[in-house]
């Protein structure tokens, strides 16, 4: 008995990594014999990757354990026949409805699309539904723009007043409430920003000192709840609300202020640029965002992942996809050719390498010895605007919708790849070698887009990466599930709620 559960889970994957191999090799029936690749595929079929185990073997009647693992050919019956094939299945399903709560779906996103008028009407419901959704819930209107920016200002009005920074400080707002992939109930996240002629300001414990003291005045400044218990942790936080006049109703705007994160506005800017070309990312971005808070798999303090993590999936994922004509879904800003990206009507073109000049290079605020290369397409956009619009055809955010949530239950391969913006499939030996990652880490790898060393789902634990891809194969089955069904199938809406139903205390 294999008292080392982790062990016996990556011998069970490399096994049936060998399988996988064997099974979709289409010369594989010259190189071996009838018999034993009739084996095989029989041993292929009980493998099911979501719980990362092979079902029990139906073919062994004995009690004896060790028949019942991966690898007992002589268990197999020769010739196989449909029967056989079926109680593997079975088998397998007991084992997903015992682990997993659920049989999944694993059809293809084309056949379920590709299903006459139902499967066409389904995903042009859905993707009404979802459009609606992010219409009435989580576009920005300019109204909540302008409060935004009056906040921001009067922040930047009582930072200047307070002189307690140098002459030049700015406050800028970052993450989503500026980014695009946000709501207009985000909190507002924002920064001081120091002149790069005062950078050594923030060490030696001024900038804290500052803040510690700036607390005060915006106290006096009339803020509310002003909170200075954070500006003793790494990453020193002043958490206040700031009262806002609403045509006379008044509104508490919960702020949380930091010093000097210039890499958090690059991130913001980036995203921010990414929401300009494609709108429709930020409309899939809402709903996953939506689904993971409800399934409880968007909390970093609980080991599970950000939804920061989630937009940078997405992204991968739709830089990935590719339209009829071979071209991406989304152009990757870091990489796309800026000459194609004025005028792409030809085949997609990448950059071989970005540009390094005094603008691109930025030394990283807390790491010595480490630039961070800020570059990405930033001009010219309207050009991928008109590209990206094009892909926003009716049914197409549903069909994308599910795709997402197919491509990480099914495709993505956790156990080799990263999560990469870049231009290349970034491999986790690749990433252990030049950055330290750690390559017994099975599961979700997601490297930062600027910050490539860091790994921004290294909170999630391996039981928690498990759950996670177990809820990928969950929503995806409840789509496919009403895309199959014979009885009359559920409206847009009613399928997104289907999707993002809350937790159970059960499931919990």
């Amino acid at each position: 008995k294999f008292t080392n559960e982790r062990k016996w889970r990556e011998m069970q994957h490399a096994y049936s990594s060998i399988l996988q191999a064997v099974v979709s090799n289409k010369y594989i029936h010259l190189l071996m014999k009838r018999d034993l690749l009739s084996t095989i595929r029989l041993e292929h079929e009980l493998w099911c990757p979501l719980c990362d185990a092979f079902a029990p073997n139906p073919f062994v009647k004995t009690n004896f354990e060790a028949s019942k693992m991966p690898g007992n050919v002589s268990a197999f019956p020769y010739p196989a026949g449909k029967e056989h094939y079926q109680m593997c299945r079975s088998s397998k399903e007991q084992m997903q409805q015992t682990v997993l709560g659920f049989v999944p779906e694993s059809e293809n996103v084309a056949e379920l699309a590709r299903g006459g008028k139902k499967g066409r009407d389904f995903f042009l419901d859905l993707s009404s539904a979802i459009n609606e959704m992010y219409a009435n819930e989580y576009a920005v209107s300019e109204k909540v723009w302008r409060r935004r920016e009056q906040v921001r200002a009067a922040i930047e009005q009582v930072v200047s007043h307070s002189r307690e920074f140098p002459p030049g400080t700015k406050v800028s707002v970052f993450g989503s409430s500026a980014n695009g992939f946000g709501s207009p109930n985000s909190d507002l996240d924002l920064c001081l920003s120091i002149p790069a002629s005062a950078a050594e300001f923030t060490k030696d414990g001024k900038g804290v000192e500052a803040m510690t003291n700036l607390a005060s005045k915006f106290t006096a400044a009339g803020m509310r709840d002003v909170n200075a218990e954070r500006l003793s942790a790494r990453i020193p936080i002043l958490k206040f609300n700031v009262p806002y006049n609403d045509n006379g109703t008044e509104i508490l705007v919960e702020c949380d202020l930091s010093l000097q994160n210039p890499l958090a506005l690059l991130n913001t800017s980036l995203l921010r640029t990414y929401a300009t070309i494609s709108p429709m990312t930020c409309v899939l971005a809402s709903i996953i965002k939506r689904w993971a808070k409800s399934r409880d798999i968007n909390n970093p303090s609980k080991h599970t992942l950000s939804s920061y993590g989630y937009v940078l999936m997405l992204i991968y994922f739709l830089k990935n996809a590719k339209r009829s004509d071979g071209n991406p879904i989304l152009p990757n800003l870091q990489w796309v050719d800026p000459q194609w990206a004025e005028n792409p009507t030809t085949q997609y073109r990448e950059i071989a390498e970005k540009p390094k000049s005094p603008q691109t290079l930025v030394a990283h605020p807390t790491m010595e010895n480490y630039v961070v290369n800020s570059y990405f397409c930033r001009q010219g956009l309207e050009g991928l605007q008109k590209y990206c619009a094009d892909n926003s055809r009716k049914g197409t955010t549903g069909v994308l919708l599910a795709s997402f949530f197919h491509y990480f239950a099914y495709t993505f391969d956790y156990k080799k790849h990263v999560v990469s913006l870049g231009n290349k499939l970034v491999e986790k030996e690749i990433k252990a070698e030049e950055d330290g990652w750690s390559v017994f880490k099975s599961g979700l790898a997601i490297e930062d887009p600027f910050e490539l060393f860091y790994d921004v789902a290294h909170v999630v634990k391996a039981n928690n990466f498990l759950h996670i891809k177990k809820e990928f194969a969950l929503a995806y089955s409840k789509i496919a599930n009403e895309a199959h069904s014979k009885r009359d199938v559920i409206t847009g809406k009613e399928l997104i709620d289907l999707i993002c139903e809350p937790v159970s205390q059960d499931e919990s």
